[in-house]
């Protein structure tokens, strides 16, 4: 049995790497070369709360495989550590899923608004730029800690 559960904290790691992977440096890339910005925009808002629901949902299975775990072969340091890691994860891909995606599409839309009006509030361009930077910010940090829960599951 505790094989099969440290199978699952390896497969939500591999999981969790693979989607951010896959979307930062494979189908973001490939939908912004590829479509017009007003599309590429509706698709990513359509995208990235299941990007981060699936985040959420490794997370919590990380954490329960992990809990499993401990009960069945008592507390270690490295699950004690992958225990720590998964619930960072899971409060940023929670965070990134809600508030900050839903601030980011406000923000976006009352520029968009601004834009076709001739307009542009500097102030509110650079509260974007800091939304989007730390979403950037949280999506590496995800994609480090993905590798290192595989370096401690392994």
């Amino acid at each position: 049995m505790a094989r099969l559960i440290g199978y699952i904290q390896a497969l939500t790691a591999g999981i969790l790497v693979g989607k951010v992977v896959l979307l930062s440096f494979v189908v973001a890339p490939i939908l912004a070369k590829n479509l017009e910005p007003e599309s590429f925009g509706n698709v990513v808002r359509r995208l990235f709360p299941a990007h981060y629901a699936l985040g959420m949902g490794t997370a919590v299975m990380g954490v329960i495989s992990a809990a499993l775990l401990v009960a069945l072969r008592g507390m270690s340091i490295v699950l004690l550590v992958a225990s720590g890691i998964w619930l960072i994860v899971l409060a940023a891909e929670s965070y990134c899923r809600s508030p900050l995606t839903s601030q980011s599409n406000a923000m976006r839309d009352r520029l968009k608004e601004q834009e076709s009006r001739g307009l542009i509030d500097t102030d509110l361009q650079a509260a974007w730029n800091r939304l989007h930077q730390r979403s950037l910010y949280l999506n590496s940090l995800v994609l480090l800690a993905g590798l290192c829960l595989i370096a401690l599951v392994h």
